[in-house]
């Protein structure tokens, strides 16, 4: 199996690139307070409703469509089918009670600025405390949270102040009317003739001020106070942006409508005040969920305590978790939101994701087949869970990589046609799905038992990148989605035993990968850009090995170290990662040792291998790669033996070993794999005046030999392995060595 899909769960696994966040707004006349958020899972969807809001669920992985042969049934062995073508002050509650009174400008001709004027002389239901100037914020450039604090109005606090407060402070109100069984009462407060105040349980439920004249809102927010908050922008379920909300404030932008189609016109005519609640957290840690990690996490925890039993809160936080690779906690938070929805079907493939990644592999299948069942409605979600069917399938520790192509192609299928869905979540989930379907079901070819799959390997994956292509000039995306692109690309390439050259993928990947990397703010996200950009590199050292391009291989070898040391730098250890660094050691060194038979230069790499390879196979390691792993150890020891250093070479083979056995013990490599450790060791014992040892070793050499010799087999490859040159005689009287 290719480096990166050792990596744990990548990114396209948890719903990688950008996240939009659809959502309906209604600022009504009689009641301006409310909202309402659509599911992205379709307009009508309403089973996740939440009281007052339900955030969107794009399922940020999906693709673009195709137009024919999506369907296409493909039998193992076969080649597979190609790839379709296709204004009012507010303050915090906690600040004193003087108030400061934000007016029209002056000036009619000067809508870009706000100015401070004398308030009106009060009038029946106005309010009569005497208001301060606004003066300028400057921009904050603290990198400190802000305060949650609910904002005020001229002493008034949603959800604190009693509607008999609200009438000592303000007076009576000039107008009193039913609404949709509530009362709205509507006061004038200084030259704003439209303040009006909605009542839940006795308290103020909300404060809409509306304004005479529309205001740039970035304007407004420094007046309000507000430029320490990040804003997140509102849509309508057609992804019109129509306000702005500050969720640590519980303010609310309501923008003039613009009629020029898909610009906002970012422009405030009404200012809505409610007290705090979770759903603004949620819809701005949804919409930045490809990065920001640390900032989602508050968000979510925010919500969380908010809103203790929201279910979604719950998996988006195991999404993020998972994201910054706190898996055990990610899998808590998962399990907690299928707790609360446990016949959500987008839960259900998230909890599948993590109970892989934990090694649970049959109980991930199943609950990734229960979602596909339990979204027929919804095809969008049943796209991503039979997409992520088809990466579990081939992932595996038993991979069965034409299912996984059959789940991947069903995915084509089942998005194709939602690819041109009027409703954006919808059209943009299915367009991610199409790209990951593409790009697993090349993985799949690669990997798998076809004839001339190089082809098709090459056609799949260039049809990956024209989708990803369409995306981003037609529905916002960007450089992430050409790095998935690149970076699986040279994944599948690795499976093709060096049948493809990796250069265009490779050149494309190191440029996007350095844009991504230079860009973001944020620096798990930078390690992770580095961490993924290393991997693509890795496999492609490999493709150039099994080329036999073996300069080219050192080149981007020395690339791949770079990126990967300067991730794995100032970031948690982690022994998958470290293992894979080791791995990537390992192959340099045995690229000096095998193919210019300079064992010292090995050596140097190998060094730095071997106490990153550990004593003890992984948790969760496949029979196969624990094989692997004695193969490699076996392989050290020849060139520490070559160089002089007796005792590495013997401790090394004797580990490379143990393990080769524990492979051979459950069927993962046949008998004969014990052929070569069993040589060396005899040919070692034999070298240092140990007839007795060498002997019984040599018997055991035979023995594996004439097994052999019967099968008319050597060590069997193993599926899903990357091909390694064959076994290498060392000159003179000393051990011999696969790789």
């Amino acid at each position: 199996m290719d480096v990166a899909k050792k990596q744990g769960l990548d990114a396209r696994r948890f719903g990688p690139a950008p996240w939009r966040c659809v959502v309906v707004f209604v600022l009504a006349t009689a009641w301006p307070s409310a909202w309402a958020w659509a599911q992205t899972d379709g307009p009508s969807d309403a089973e996740t409703q939440l009281p007052r809001l339900s955030v969107p669920s794009t399922n940020a992985d999906a693709p673009a469509p195709s137009t024919s042969g999506s369907s296409i049934g493909i039998a193992p062995n076969v080649l597979p089918a190609e790839p379709a073508p296709s204004g009012a002050p507010l303050q915090r509650a906690s600040e004193p009670a003087s108030t400061i009174q934000l007016v029209p400008p002056s000036d009619p001709n000067a809508p870009a600025e706000l100015e401070p004027q004398p308030a009106a002389p009060a009038a029946p239901g106005e309010a009569t405390a005497e208001p301060a100037p606004l003066e300028p914020i400057p921009e904050n450039h603290s990198s400190a949270p802000p305060v949650v604090e609910a904002a005020s109005f001229n002493g008034v606090t949603p959800g604190v102040t009693t509607m008999a407060e609200l009438e000592n402070l303000w007076g009576a109100p000039i107008e009193i009317r039913n609404h949709q069984g509530g009362v709205i009462h509507r006061y004038k407060v200084a030259v704003f003739d439209q303040i009006e105040v909605t009542f839940a349980a006795g308290k103020v439920a909300s404060i809409v001020i509306r304004l005479e004249k529309a205001f740039p809102a970035a304007a407004v927010a420094q007046q309000l106070k507000l430029d320490d908050v990040k804003p997140v922008l509102i849509s309508n379920e057609l992804g019109d942006i129509l306000g702005q909300a500050f969720p640590e404030r519980g303010v609310l932008f309501a923008f003039e409508q613009n009629h020029e189609p898909g610009k906002p016109s970012m422009n405030v005519t009404e200012i809505v005040l409610e007290p705090l609640a979770a759903d603004p957290f949620l819809l701005r840690a949804e919409t930045n969920l490809e990065g920001n990690y640390a900032a989602n996490l508050r968000d979510l925890d925010e919500a969380i305590k908010l809103a203790p039993n929201n279910a979604r809160a719950h998996w988006l936080r195991a999404r993020v978790l998972a994201a910054m690779d706190r898996t055990d906690e990610a899998f808590a938070a998962s399990s907690r939101a299928m707790g609360l929805e446990p016949e959500n079907a987008r839960f259900r493939v998230t909890h599948a994701q993590l109970l892989d990644r934990i090694g649970r592999h049959d109980e991930a299948i199943a609950q990734v087949n229960a979602a596909i069942e339990a979204s027929e409605s919804r095809p969008h979600v049943k796209a991503r869970a039979q997409c992520v069917l088809g990466d579990l399938l081939s992932d595996g520790p038993r991979p069965d990589f034409a299912a996984a192509l059959t789940a991947h192609m069903a995915a084509i299928k089942t998005a194709d046609p939602l690819a041109i869905e009027r409703h954006p979540a919808v059209r943009l989930a299915a367009k991610e799905v199409l790209i990951d379907a593409h790009l697993g079901a090349a993985a799949d070819i690669a990997w798998g038992q076809w004839g001339e799959k190089e082809k098709a390997v090459a056609r799949w994956t260039e049809r990956a990148g024209a989708f990803a292509e369409e995306l981003i000039a037609n529905d916002g995306g960007n450089n992430e989605h050409r790095f998935r692109v690149a970076t699986r690309a040279l994944a599948a390439y690795a499976g093709v035993k060096g049948k493809l050259d990796p250069t265009d993928w490779a050149s494309e990947a190191i440029r996007v990968g350095n844009d991504l990397i230079e860009r973001t703010d944020d620096p798990i996200q930078k390690q992770q850009f580095r961490w993924e950009l290393g991997m693509a590199l890795f496999n492609t050292v490999q493709i150039h090995q099994l080329r036999k391009e073996n300069d080219l291989a050192l080149q981007y070898g020395q690339q791949t170290v770079e990126y990967l040391e300067a991730a794995r730098e100032g970031s948690e250890s982690s022994a998958a990662r470290d293992y894979l660094l080791g791995r990537l050691y390992f192959r340099l060194g045995a690229i000096h040792a095998l193919a210019e038979n300079n064992h010292r230069a090995a050596i140097t790499w190998f060094d730095k291998a071997v106490p990153l390879l550990g004593d003890e196979p992984l948790p969760n390691q496949p029979a196969s790669e624990t094989g692997r792993d004695g193969e490699t150890m076996v392989s050290m020891g020849v060139s520490y033996w070559e160089v002089g250093q007796r005792d590495q070479a013997l401790a090394l083979t004797e580990k490379g070993l143990t393990l080769i056995k524990q492979a051979v013990q459950v069927g993962a490599l046949p008998r004969s794999a014990l052929a070569v450790p069993y040589e060396n060791l005899a040919a070692m014992q034999r070298y240092l005046g140990r007839p007795e040892a060498a002997a019984s070793f040599q018997r055991l050499a035979d023995e594996a030999t004439a097994v052999s010799a019967a099968q008319n087999t050597g060590i069997a490859p193993r599926s899903g392995a990357t091909p390694r040159p064959g076994a290498a005689q060392r000159p003179g009287a000393g051990p011999t060595t696969r790789r």
